[in-house]
């Protein structure tokens, strides 16, 4: 049986979207002036990008791998997208934005183990 058969995507990307756009919106627009729009265009490229991390390797590594891969994800995409929308000092930005919404992550992973892929070994 596939294991993403049980995985409630809906669900699952809404719960991680309350983890990033707050994150990025406060972090990014509140604190560092970029702009509402740029903070959530980089909100939705990372919620799709890391989810799709989230289905093909969190159940193969476990949760503490895909939380370091989810911090190293997280810095590379804001501090990519920030330098391509011309945020050109925004490596601190990134890093902090990446290593919030990396804790948050952590306790993302135990949730979706546990309830979508059944995994009580968490």
């Amino acid at each position: 049986m596939n294991e993403e058969s049980n995985v409630n995507h809906g669900r699952s990307l809404l719960i991680k979207a309350i983890l990033i756009f707050p994150v990025l919106w406060i972090v990014l627009t509140v604190f560092n002036g970029v702009a509402f729009w740029h903070s959530t265009i980089l909100g939705v490229a990372l919620l799709l990008i890391s989810y799709l991390g989230d289905l093909m390797i969190l159940p193969r590594v476990g949760n503490m791998t895909a939380t370091i891969g989810d911090l190293a994800l997280g810095f590379i995409v804001l501090w990519g997208g920030l330098n391509l929308l011309g945020y050109s000092e925004s490596l601190g930005e990134a890093f902090l934005a990446g290593a919030i919404i990396s804790v948050g992550e952590y306790f993302f992973h135990s949730w979706l183990l546990k309830t979508q892929y059944g995994n009580t070994y968490v």
